[in-house]
């Protein structure tokens, strides 16, 4: 296979332009003037924030970073819901913004960019409204998004796309289109700071996800490889370092997590997610694991039976070889050496992680496992699934 590198200057310059270095996020305003719609002056921004915004140590910088912007703040407290997005899309155009900021973890970048391309809608939105906008192409148009991550792992700060929970249904729900994809990206280690390690550690287990899937991907070409290979380059620090709550991880650290997952954002962006994050959604709505939790505790499995790919089974119309390539490659890079190994380091390090014990899936294995298969992403795996291989994958444990 061809290889293709990947220099970082040019990947940051590509859409979303992405600045990345501590104080970066001080650029916010300039960045949201750039971007902005509208010639009205003062700038009019909707600032996308989470519950927890007023805790962190920053806040006060980066809300005085935006003025003398008329600035509205509005909270999407978890994750985002139809009645959160329609409510975020009314509070855009109640305050006429001309521009969205959203500064948080994946929620609430999600949550603000689909409220930026659903906020230009003719009609006022509402929970069906929104709902309705996810069975096609989000519209063409929309408020443009400055999208600054406030946790590292779930690149949503360049993907085209944004998870909306449709918790009624029991069913995660995506708006996808070029309207979705932020403008502008900052990833400013800094904005790590005050995070705990529990919650670092689950947007690493997300990072380590996006980037294996985005490689190994039936729609992966060589850059989302490419891609997914470097956010491995960038994550095999984290394997035998665990992250408890008392634990922060130093600049260097908090700058590696960052690009790696903006790396492994721009890979799915191009390739999609697989069947790690299919199964991830009725973990998440059945269960109540958090979403990088929830893709971690099936990565090592999945990894190994991905890796075990063969032309009989495979889903790639490339074939098995190319499969197995693209695994080699992340694991290469990640210093691994074969599959197996990058597994059980994987599984090494979400026992370590002090999260949550994960509760017994044996009795919904099957339910779980045909709730996955509902979901497109599980089209996108390389090797072959069904029900019955997936409720083995969920009930045998790990070597």
């Amino acid at each position: 296979m061809s290889v293709v590198h990947v220099p970082v200057d040019t990947l940051l310059t590509e859409s979303p332009r992405t600045l990345i270095g501590a104080g970066r996020a001080a650029a916010v305003a300039k960045e949201a003037e750039t971007v902005s719609q509208s010639a009205s002056r003062p700038l009019r921004v909707l600032l996308v924030v989470g519950a927890g915004f007023s805790r962190r140590p920053w806040h006060t910088a980066v809300v005085g970073a935006l003025r003398p912007a008329r600035l509205h703040v509005a909270v999407q407290p978890g994750m985002p819901t139809p009645a959160s997005v329609a409510r975020l899309a009314g509070e855009a155009r109640d305050h006429r913004a001309d521009v969205v900021v959203a500064v948080g973890g994946g929620s609430v970048l999600d949550g603000a960019k689909a409220a930026a391309a659903l906020s230009y809608e003719p009609a006022d939105p509402t929970c069906a409204s929104v709902a309705g906008a996810c069975d096609e192409p989000a519209p063409a148009t929309g408020l443009p998004v400055v999208a600054v991550p406030t946790t590292p792992g779930t690149g949503a700060e360049a993907t085209p796309f944004a998870t909306i929970w449709d918790v009624d249904r029991g069913r995660k729900l995506s708006l996808r289109g070029g309207s979705v994809l932020p403008s502008v990206a900052i990833l400013d280690p800094d904005l790590l700071l005050g995070l705990p390690g529990t919650r670092f550690a689950c947007s690493l287990l997300d990072t380590f996800a996006q980037a294996l899937e985005g490689a190994w991907s039936t729609r992966a070409d060589d850059r989302a490889e490419a891609l997914g290979a470097a956010a491995w380059a960038r994550l095999s620090r984290f394997l035998d370092r665990p992250y408890r709550s008392a634990e922060a991880p130093d600049a260097s650290e908090r700058r590696a997590a960052l690009l790696a997952g903006h790396y492994a954002g721009r890979a799915i962006a191009v390739a999609g997610t697989t069947v790690c994050h299919a199964l991830s959604y009725p973990l998440t709505l059945r269960h109540g694991l958090d979403h990088g939790h929830a893709c971690g505790v099936t990565l090592g499995r999945v990894l190994r039976y991905n890796a075990a790919v063969e032309d009989g089974d495979c889903a790639d119309a490339r074939g098995a070889a190319r499969v197995r390539a693209a695994i080699a490659r992340v694991t290469d890079a990640a210093g691994a050496g074969d599959a197996p190994t990058l597994a059980r380091r994987i599984e090494s390090f979400l026992a370590s992680s002090g999260l949550p014990p994960v509760p017994d899936l044996r009795p919904d294995a099957a339910r779980v496992a045909a709730e996955a298969l509902s979901y497109d992403r599980a089209g996108n795996n390389p090797r072959r699934l069904s029900i019955e291989s997936l409720t083995r994958l969920l009930t045998t444990t790990a070597p």
